[in-house]
């Protein structure tokens, strides 16, 4: 209840115990004036995060970036969306439909941040498949596989398949695109998305655990995107909850698991085509460390440094994203091509 008064809020809370169970009014008045922030408190400026955390992430990223990383940040955050049309067009159309919100254009060159608009499936133009909802940093890790028209691609790790649509947009009528993940019911997800946004492009669905085979693909894609499975630390402004979770045995044994789907997946892709692997956390033992390994045990792979507005890869060839970047929850990539 952001608008009520943090002493009525307590007053009505008292009120109610009383009515219902009336010797515990005083203990719960006590309590909630001891846990009430004094109203003139100043905003916190930095997420609290596990001391192993804090560590880990200075290790990665270096001080600045780790500090700019942690700085807080309005909340909510933002409702990225990925416009399939004019997106001037549809951030004026939006702004119309609701006139409180603010719509501001982001980095992705189909991004919209979108703040006190409701529900984005209730917005003009959901129905009609004019835009999705996908993060843009997201949006930006879909564009650096460079899905061109025509081509056989791979989504390994397809989640709830907002690159899976993104890539089935650029591969359009004449490509495929192949969609792999753990749980059916995701897939199921990808084709209502893929049918409401009106892709040509033939979708297979392929439900799939890397760590046991590679299903049978066939090895001929001309690009694969392996967005595998991690701690999501790099999400924690939007999912605080998973500080709570996440433990240092948790980082490990996920990064047994993204070097095992990363070396199931190399293969698939013919020579001259293109391998990207990508995580959402921006802990070295998950992103960097993961990529090094894997050339170390496939020579043919050739690491391709990035270097495409406004995206730049790091010297050692690892693209980090992260809020330095208008506010995008933070990744690493890496990019390769087989010979």
């Amino acid at each position: 209840m952001p608008r009520v008064p943090p002493r009525a809020a307590v007053h009505e809370a008292v009120d109610i115990v009383r009515a219902k169970r009336g010797r515990l009014a005083g203990l719960t008045n006590a309590v909630l004036r001891k846990l009430r922030r004094p109203e003139d408190a100043a905003p916190p400026t930095r997420l609290e995060v596990p001391t192993w955390v804090a560590a880990k992430l200075e290790a990665s990223l270096g001080a600045e970036r780790a500090e700019t990383y942690l700085a807080s940040r309005p909340l909510p955050p933002p409702i990225d969306l990925r416009v399939e049309g004019d997106r001037a067009t549809w951030a004026e159309t939006l702004r119309a439909a609701a006139p409180d919100a603010q719509v501001e254009e982001g980095v992705a060159p189909r991004a919209l941040h979108v703040r006190q608009a409701g529900d984005p499936r209730a917005l003009p133009g959901w129905e009609e498949g004019a835009f999705t909802v996908q993060e843009q940093g997201s949006q930006l890790l879909g564009a650096l596989l460079g899905a061109t028209a025509g081509e056989r691609v791979l989504d390994a790790c397809a989640g709830r398949g907002g690159k899976t649509t993104q890539l089935a947009r650029a591969v359009g009528d004449g490509g495929e695109v192949v969609a792999a993940d753990l749980h059916e019911a995701r897939l199921e997800q990808i084709e209502a998305a893929c049918a409401r946004l009106g892709l040509g492009a033939e979708l297979e669905l392929v439900p799939l655990d890397w760590t046991v085979g590679d299903g049978g693909l066939a090895p001929s894609f001309d690009r694969a995107l392996v967005d595998a499975p991690c701690s999501g630390l790099g999400t924690v402004h939007r999912r605080p909850e998973i500080l709570l979770r996440v433990t240092p045995a948790d980082v490990e044994a996920l990064a047994r698991t993204q070097a095992t789907i990363l070396a199931r997946v190399a293969p698939l892709v013919r020579p001259g085509g293109t391998l990207v692997y990508a995580v959402c956390s921006p802990l070295e033992e998950e992103g960097a460390a993961i990529a090094d390994a894997f050339e170390a045990a496939h020579p043919g792979f050739t690491r391709a440094p990035i270097d495409e507005a406004p995206l730049r890869s790091d010297a050692d060839g690892v693209l980090r994203l992260g809020p330095w970047l208008d506010g995008c929850d933070a990744y690493q990539a890496v990019r390769w091509t087989r010979g």
